[in-house]
């Protein structure tokens, strides 16, 4: 195709930078097709900024247009995502979906292996897959900087909310309304990332919080265990509650340890040999293998919303391979929905973990919930 034309499903916070972006042409090949949005002052928005941009009331709207569009990015709260993305590949239309990709791993792999059938592309706005500093990680530890993994922690408690954020929408920080809080919200990003960088882990122990630093339901704190088959063992540790926070992502293996720091600045320390080596060849000596460490130079992208459309629009008019896809999307709500699972049943579970327990669990805690608003 000579361009893709892009519907906008949701004109909220993240979908009126989206639109401009568009409208702006800081996507090359892409253009902003219309626009879905069910408020009136959006609405009024949308005639007085953005001429010529069809406006799409609901989602039945575009659909009765489909010959009008390529593609839709959806941005609306993600407990919809997966209804309405159903609905556009069945129309033949690709798809981008903001974070999460859903809630529940079964309805996300229905919509990755419908995707898959009809022949459409489905793609995640993972942005911070184009962070420099993560890409480079990535290379670094595929090219075997420190060797094979061996341990990983993560910790980022930098989303400090006070009870005003939790309080800002009724859907906020609820079962009812976010179907959960800290991990399928703020923490998706970094969960992609970690499966990005180390593969999906086999098994999970998560001690969660809930409304330990405000008044709400869902988790605000995580303690997250992450164990592979292989024998790395994994650490996550996230909060939306204590400040200032750090953001700090350490990988070892037996030649060394990679670091990024604050997801801008990137460290390797290499070992003079390996742990293997200097323990096979000093069996009575006492001390610190000799290391070296540097950092690595990283240049800062800027641009990383930019980044995912430019490559989901060169990925269809080129056939350049997706960043993210709906693989990648199923992955990371896999893992939240096994952590959820642990968490709940206070145990180590494998991944993936049976869809109907995660569903019966989360469910009560729904009802349990709808039971408070109501009392």
């Amino acid at each position: 195709m000579q361009q893709v034309r892009m519907v906008l499903i949701g004109f909220g916070g993240m979908g009126r930078k989206y639109a401009a972006m568009l409208r702006d042409k800081e996507v090359e090949g892409m253009v902003l097709a219309g626009v879905c949005c069910r408020n009136a002052p959006g609405q009024q928005l949308l005639r007085e900024e953005y001429p010529g941009v069809a406006i799409y009331r609901d989602v039945e709207d575009p659909l009765a247009h489909a010959g009008d569009f390529d593609a839709a990015l959806i941005v609306t709260p993600h407990t919809s995502h997966v209804q309405i993305a159903r609905r556009m590949v069945a129309a033949g239309k690709h798809i981008l979906l903001d974070k999460p990709a859903g809630v529940y791993a079964r309805d996300v792999r229905a919509l990755v292996d419908q995707a898959r059938t009809a022949g459409v592309s489905f793609g995640m706005m993972f942005n911070t897959r184009a962070n420099a500093a993560f890409g480079k990680a990535r290379e670094l530890l595929q090219a075997g900087a420190v060797g094979t993994p061996v341990r990983a922690v993560w910790v980022c408690n930098t989303w400090f909310r006070t009870p005003a954020y939790h309080q800002s929408s009724p859907w906020r920080s609820s079962w009812l309304g976010e179907r959960g809080g800290l991990l399928i919200n703020q923490s998706q990003h970094y969960l992609d990332i970690w499966q990005w960088l180390l593969g999906a882990p086999d098994g999970v122990y998560a001690d969660l919080s809930f409304g330990r630093y405000a008044p709400i339901t869902v988790d605000d704190a995580v303690d997250m265990q992450l164990y592979y088959d292989s024998g790395l063992h994994g650490t996550y540790i996230s909060s939306t509650g204590e400040n200032p926070g750090v953001n700090r992502l350490e990988i070892w293996g037996e030649k060394g340890r990679l670091c990024v720091e604050d997801t801008a600045r990137l460290f390797l320390d290499e070992n003079e040999m390996t742990t293997t080596e200097y323990a096979a060849v000093n069996r009575e000596i006492y001390g610190k293998l000799a290391h070296h460490s540097r950092e690595i130079p990283v240049q800062a992208n800027p641009e990383v919303y930019q980044t995912i459309l430019q490559n989901f629009c060169d990925h269809l008019r080129r056939g350049v391979p997706l960043i993210a896809d709906g693989e990648d999307g199923l992955r990371t709500v896999e893992l939240t929905n096994a952590a959820y699972v642990s968490a709940w049943q206070e145990r180590k579970v494998r991944l993936p973990v049976d869809p109907a327990v995660y569903e019966e669990l989360l469910q009560k805690r729904m009802e349990e919930e709808q039971g408070l608003v109501q009392g």
